[in-house]
């Protein structure tokens, strides 16, 4: 039911969920929750650049097209494919998955090798973030902007720069690190001193 087991469940394969298997006299291929695997086999091809093994929490918030062209313009950045998969995470965190996620990339020797040019241009683009950022945190004399606040302008902002498949939200966690070392909570004390400042002044 609307593409679930019983109207719950996203898979049909699984280990535990042992509540779909508790039908007495069944085997446990038998039941509405099946851990026997289904297999394909696939010849690949020299062309073959990496495969992708990751739960819906992934595929909620992405389409394959969009990961794939992710994921292929980090592999001209670096080839530290655990980096790669973190900053997967942290996108898709971003664009508001809120189940489970897992992910895994495997590279075959077809996979795009760092190119000098396109780490230039990542480097461009967190710097033109960063200066972003402050032009932002400065722009308000009359008190502090807020995070939220930041992340609004620049995700109405287009920009170029950003990576393929991932926009805005694969530079989120860098926006909000550049934001938080610019603007670093205040203290009780410091709201009170500024306060008393503001009034003198």
């Amino acid at each position: 039911m609307i593409q679930r087991v019983n109207g719950s469940l996203a898979v049909s394969r699984a280990l535990g969920d042992y509540e779909y298997k508790s039908v007495e006299g069944r085997g446990p291929c038998e039941q509405l929750v099946s851990p026997e695997p289904e297999i394909y086999a696939h010849e690949r091809s020299d062309k073959d650049e990496f495969v992708v093994l990751a739960c819906d929490g992934i595929w909620d918030v992405m389409t394959n097209e969009d990961l794939k062209d992710y994921i292929r313009s980090r592999l001209k950045v670096t080839n530290d494919l655990v980096r790669i998969s973190n900053d997967v995470l942290d996108m898709c965190l971003s664009k508001g998955s809120r189940d489970n996620m897992s992910i895994i990339i495997v590279s075959f020797p077809g996979a795009p090798k760092v190119v000098e040019e396109e780490v230039e241009k990542d480097k461009t683009c967190n710097e033109k973030i960063e200066n972003r950022v402050k032009e932002l945190i400065e722009s308000n004399n009359t008190g502090r902007v807020e995070f939220s606040q930041v992340l609004q302008a620049i995700s109405q902002e287009k920009w170029d720069e950003f990576p393929p498949g991932g926009g805005f939200h694969a530079k989120q966690t860098l926006i909000e690190e550049i934001y938080n070392r610019l603007s670093p909570p205040r203290s009780h004390a410091d709201d009170s001193i500024n306060s008393s400042n503001y009034f003198i002044n």
